[in-house]
């Protein structure tokens, strides 16, 4: 496997990807092989969408401002199950993994102590579940969790297909994966997380359980600072405010 960066306008992307040449499938990124990519000012970062998404319509927002400022981006495609080639559905365990070899491959081949790491939804419980596995506990320099399904949403229908979509059933905020979640500590001692959320959120609800009770973590409704903005759940990401916000906090000391 090989990490490739591309350009696409303003925004730089890095993927991992199998194989010998560079494919428009895997995050339907046009663009030029770049590798000239490298600021010691700040920690690389990866980026994570959520389930049934993809990285290019999740971070087309985000992704070119932060860029503007500096900053050296990474993105991977993750968790398709089986045959229907949909993002983020596969089991999460098995997307986890997914994500942390890519963190891996990230560190290693930038050199870099460590890395940020900003998830949107799923993206934002897989980024708290990476920084509590041993080989990266002390490698994730701070997390940026966008509308994040750390407890799970009550939004989950009884008869969604375990089969066709195992994260989704994982995702309810009764089922045993999150049952098992729920005496975790998620933020790690020394980590800097955000959690930014919407009060128009019909997806990850209640809005409330987005939200982390834990040291080192800051928890932050968009309309805490916009009263009178409207933002999706995924609309979040494409919000000049939301996006401000999160390069905020990337450039703090």
């Amino acid at each position: 496997m090989r990490l490739l960066s591309l350009t696409m306008g303003m925004g730089l992307f890095c993927l991992l990807q199998s194989g010998t040449a560079l494919s428009d499938d895997s995050l339907g990124l046009p663009g030029i092989v770049n590798v000239s990519c490298a600021n010691s000012n700040y920690s690389p970062v990866v980026l994570v969408h959520g389930t049934f998404a993809n990285a290019r319509r999740a971070y087309s927002t985000v992704a070119p401002v932060l860029k503007e400022n500096g900053f050296c981006l990474y993105a991977l495609n993750y968790g398709r199950q089986g045959g229907y080639g949909v993002n983020g559905t596969a089991d999460i365990e098995a997307s986890l993994l997914e994500v942390t070899q890519f963190i891996g491959t990230v560190l290693q081949e930038t050199g870099a102590k460590k890395v940020s790491v900003i998830g949107h939804s799923q993206g934002g419980l897989l980024a708290f579940l990476a920084s509590n596995t041993p080989e990266f506990a002390d490698r994730i320099d701070r997390i940026i969790a966008v509308a994040p399904s750390l407890r799970g949403t009550d939004r989950i229908s009884p008869k969604v297909s375990s089969v066709h979509c195992p994260a989704c059933v994982q995702l309810g905020s009764k089922s045993d994966f999150m049952t098992d979640l729920q005496n975790r500590r998620l933020n790690q001692a020394g980590l800097r997380a955000l959690v930014l959320a919407t009060k128009d959120d019909l997806v990850v609800t209640p809005v409330e359980s987005q939200f982390l009770d834990e040291p080192g973590v800051i928890n932050l409704y968009l309309q805490d600072r916009f009263p009178n903005l409207r933002a999706s759940h995924s609309g979040l990401l494409h919000v000049p405010q939301a996006v401000a916000l999160i390069k905020e906090f990337l450039i703090q000391e």
